[in-house]
């Protein structure tokens, strides 16, 4: 797994550069996105992509059929490019690793927030203003419910995880009262 994702990170940052000195990194975000939503909809489309028994030239030319029009002619050329060096099936990873670039680029953070019910439209704008204060960048949330956690809130920032959930304080205070807590080194 490692090797793939050093792979797409090698082509992610290639393909960003590219995209800067042509100035189009915002349609090859959109691209990527348009694809991805592709894939994760069509199990044909999936399998050709991770078939390796399919020659490069019928993905090629599939490829170009269903997104010829769709997508910008440099993302068909990199699609092609994929195809001839048997790389296509580490596209999703390709295309999370260069989301990453395109969000550092753009001074963006991808932020998950958990609550037990609907947030209003004014606790979540002042959630997301908070974190925007904090980290400096401009926040991309993503909200969601789980009743699971009893009340209170899960962040998540990158590979940072905030855990103010009601569970976890009924979980915390559980292992303390029960005195069942050990250390580990």
């Amino acid at each position: 797994m490692a090797t793939s994702t050093r792979i797409a990170q090698r082509y992610a940052t290639a393909l960003m550069s590219i995209a800067n000195d042509n100035n189009t990194t915002e349609d090859i975000r959109k691209d990527f996105t348009l694809i991805v939503e592709s894939l994760n909809v069509s199990d044909e489309l999936r399998a050709l992509f991770n078939s390796p028994v399919v020659k490069y030239h019928h993905k090629i030319s599939i490829c170009k059929e269903v997104f010829e029009g769709k997508v910008s002619t440099l993302m068909i050329q990199f699609l092609e490019m994929l195809a001839k060096k048997r790389r296509e099936s580490v596209f999703q990873e390709i295309s999370a690793a260069f989301t990453e670039l395109y969000n550092k680029k753009n001074n963006l953070v991808p932020v998950k927030i958990v609550s037990a019910i609907e947030l209003s439209a004014d606790l979540s704008a002042s959630i997301v203003t908070a974190i925007a204060d904090k980290t400096g960048k401009t926040v991309l949330p993503h909200f969601s419910v789980d009743p699971a956690i009893k009340g209170g809130l899960i962040i998540t920032i990158a590979d940072m995880m905030i855990d103010a959930s009601v569970r976890h304080q009924l979980n915390k205070l559980q292992v303390e009262l029960s005195g069942s807590y050990s250390v580990t080194m």
